[in-house]
């Protein structure tokens, strides 16, 4: 409309100014008057500039006037948000010009906001609420929507009668004003009992679980409930109908208007529900008609009814859809499925005819691959489930895309059967939008183990070994650097995996690495240096198996000798050291092949409520090399959801292993033996501090060769970053192999907080004793590490 304005502005300006004015494009821009000067009016105070506004028009004195130019100069103000109002006039000017007068109406400068009435809330934690902070332009609708979102904060605490409004204080004279927001809070509710009425057939208990509104209790303060939130409980008022229609009750009637809320006292309520159930109604006899290419029994075989059932609205669009899915699982795409409901008003029972409409049967004629301007075609269509002349199975392109989408090299995945002119047969379009698949982090951290780090790491998870041209992109490969300096720990890590080894679905990696520790014991460092082989593979279902090498050189040094007597064979006694850290001092090379299988059904890796992790693994320490041992370990992780407010949920968490020397070797090397204590097992404990001690250093544990323990951790998930959890560690280290004597075990009980930085969760626990075995010291444990104890 403004477009119109100003041509129509334009060509009248023209008109009066005496200029030719001629319908041909080409001489219109040869007879547009040039502009002599620009000139800016302010109504009212100014805002900004003449520069300002110079700079953001396309119009100079000396061009040609141009009325595009002018309606885009005229928008990029209004853009700026420091206009209500912007105007420009053509005046005629000597020799054939003309002046460009820019009629400006300034917006106000939000000065401050002041609260009024709020006697709950601070200014500051209410100001936050709103979008508009001191120094903003004026936007009086932008207040309008700080006032509700406002009002909206109130009712989620518990304020359903709050009424927030707003004032506005301008001044003409310096351009700024003041935002008053005045509250009435209205008091806070919270709800006493819920009940219900005229519900002789479905339980007042079974109703109230429905509904996300709930009473008071002493858990209230934890998990916001309580709290009388009307547009939630118009809500929940819908979820009981659907509800009842759903279990059978077709004529079920709930009225919003007959609701009750009585208030027992000035801060408690009392919300009554009046219910109208009606009858019951049954599904009769249901029967599919059109089917020629399957029969009804077929059909009806992928379907979940059953006759003299209660009859559910949702279960017979379900089967209809799961008939539909039947056909199209079998090529038949373009198939229609249309549930009928026949009633019997006198039986109360309802028949239903599933109507269908077939299609022909469709193939794969080729695929199509669209906005993959990065990842090579082969990386998208080695994830398909379809290739050409394959039956066109809508699961499996439903499955097709779910692997695309895990492989997260993109942001948006879309699979649709294209039409061909060729009779049955349709091609697969894929659609893709390329996502960032490289990361480069550079910062700092700090852990109750590690203590202070700084690192650098950058990871392609797109990665192209020979495509240097496209900066190493586009073939599906992982590559990761990732360098480390802290002061009790150093790392440097280059790993590189081919997850597609010669085009089948076998993964083949790479991983070399320096590291550097102190953490482990105040009485020795440890550097480990070495690299590891290995190929990956799925099994079956969701097995995985992964067979490796690893050949490492492992030195211990910076033993701290103590004070004792030098017993001539490395060792020394009486110096309060123990005597294996000494004996091990200088270098070992550890050569070992491993064999782990893995099963996770996790639904989410991070604040997991659902799901399993297992994983079995074996190890062989002695081709070639200084050592001999072979070592198992299991290990398990399994999530129960519980409750769906604050997202409830149980982990249980549970590992047992075993390591035993073989050959020449007597014992395992201290260093590949098992521990507990620390932030991922027992954090009651300090880091490593559970397990078998040596005569000489009863202070420091050198580990065990067989071990258990068990977690129990109950999470709440507050909002959206943070978690709070309340968790038990009970477990053992024993000194033999095999030896599974839970005698000498050690516990603790503890709470955390869970909370979400930069992708990774920070886990703060404080851990209490319960019991404490044999040498393991005692007190609260505060640990802090980054990730996931699984």
């Amino acid at each position: 409309m403004r477009i119109i304005q100003t041509l129509l502005l334009a060509v009248t300006s023209l008109l009066v100014l005496g200029f030719p004015f001629n319908t041909s494009v080409a001489q219109e821009a040869e007879t547009y008057p040039v502009i002599n000067r620009i000139v800016t009016e302010f109504d009212g105070f100014r805002s900004v500039s003449d520069q300002y506004i110079f700079g953001n028009i396309q119009l100079r004195p000396g061009m040609n006037y141009n009325p595009a130019l002018l309606d885009q100069s005229i928008r990029t103000l209004y853009s700026t948000g420091h206009f209500e109002f912007v105007e420009v006039r053509v005046d005629k000017a000597q020799d054939q010009k003309v002046d460009l007068v820019f009629e400006l109406v300034s917006k106000y400068t939000i000065e401050r906001i002041r609260f009024s009435g709020n006697e709950a809330y601070s200014d500051s934690r209410l100001a936050s609420k709103t979008e508009i902070e001191s120094g903003m332009p004026l936007d009086e609708y932008g207040i309008s929507v700080g006032a509700d979102a406002i009002a909206e904060y109130y009712v989620e605490k518990g304020y359903p009668d709050v009424e927030v409004d707003y004032r506005i204080q301008r001044d003409e004279t310096t351009g700024y004003a003041v935002v008053n927001y005045d509250i009435d809070e209205g008091g806070k509710v919270r709800i006493e009992e819920i009940n219900f009425v005229g519900n002789d057939a479905i339980s007042s208990k079974t109703l109230r679980k429905q509904l996300d509104t709930r009473k008071h209790n002493w858990l209230s303060w934890l998990l916001g409930s309580g709290k009388f939130d009307e547009k939630k409980f118009k809500e929940d008022l819908k979820i009981l109908r659907k509800y009842y229609r759903d279990s059978g009750y077709l004529d079920c009637e709930i009225n919003e208007d007959q609701v009750e809320i009585d208030f027992i006292e000035s801060d408690e309520i009392v919300i009554t529900i009046p219910v109208v159930e009606g009858q019951l109604y049954y599904l009769g006899e249901f029967s599919v008609e059109g089917a020629t290419i399957y029969t009804s029994a077929e059909l009806l075989n992928s379907v979940r009814l059953e006759t003299n059932s209660p009859f559910s609205p949702q279960e017979v669009d379900d089967a209809a859809t799961a008939i539909r899915e039947y056909y199209t699982s079998n090529g038949y795409l373009e198939t229609r499925v249309r549930a009928e409901r026949v009633p019997n008003m006198e039986t109360r029972q309802i028949d239903v005819v599933f109507r269908v409409s077939e299609s022909e049967k469709f193939y794969v004629e080729s695929i199509k691959i669209e906005g993959n301007t990065k990842s090579k075609a082969r990386v998208i269509v080695r994830e398909l489930a379809l290739s050409p002349g394959d039956v066109f199975d809508r699961k499996r392109m439903e499955v097709s895309q779910r692997r695309l989408e895990n492989t997260s090299f993109f942001e948006d995945v879309r699979l649709n059967p294209e039409p061909t002119n060729v009779p049955g047969r349709k091609d697969l379009g894929i659609t893709v939008r390329e996502g960032r698949t490289g990361n480069f982090t550079f910062g700092a951290g700090f852990g109750s183990v590690e203590s202070a780090v700084v690192y650098f790491e950058m990871s392609q998870g797109n990665f192209d070994l020979f495509n240097w041209r496209d900066g190493f992109q586009g073939d599906g490969q992982k590559f990761r650097f990732r360098a480390s300096l802290g002061t009790s720990s150093n790392q440097i890590l280059i790993a590189f995996e081919e997850p597609w080894l010669f085009e089948q679905r076998l993964a083949f990696g790479v991983e070399l690495y320096r590291t550097e520790s102190d953490y482990n014991s105040s009485d020795y460092n440890e550097l480990r240096t070495g690299f590891e082989l290995y190929l990956r593979r799925r099994l079956f279902e969701l097995v995985e198996a992964r067979l490796s090498y690893r050949l490492e050189l492992v030195e211990i040094f910076d033993v701290d000798r103590g004070t004792g007597v030098d017993n001539g064979d490395g060792s020394i006694t009486g110096d309060g050291i123990a005597d294996v850290f000494q004996r091990a001092e200088g270098e070992e090379l550890v050569s070992k092949v491993g064999l782990t299988f893995l099963r996770d059904t996790r639904e989410t890796l991070i604040f997991t409520r659902k799901g399993n992790r297992s994983s079995l693994s074996f190890e062989y320490a002695g081709v070639g090399g200084d050592v001999n041992y072979y070592k198992f370990e299991g290990r398990t992780a399994h999530f129960i959801p519980t409750f769906d407010t604050m997202k409830q949920s149980l982990s249980i968490l549970a590992r047992v292993g075993s390591v035993t020397p073989f050959g020449q070797s007597e014992i395992v090397p201290f260093y590949d033996r098992f521990y507990l204590g620390g932030p991922d097992t027992l954090r009651g404990f300090d880091y490593r501090e559970v397990g078998p001690r040596d005569p000489d250093d009863e202070d420091e544990s050198v580990g065990g060769n067989s071990y258990s323990m068990i977690s129990f951790e109950y999470a709440f998930r507050v909002a959206e970053p943070l978690g709070l959890v309340v968790f038990y560690d009970w477990g053992f280290v024993n000194t033999d192999d095999l030896d599974f004597s839970m005698s000498d075990y050690a516990d603790n009980w503890g709470i955390g907080a869970r909370i979400m930085l930069m992708g990774s969760p920070l886990k703060l626990d404080l851990g209490i004793p319960i019991t404490s075995p044999e040498g393991a010291g005692g007190g609260t444990q505060f640990n802090f590490s980054f990730g996931t104890r699984f």
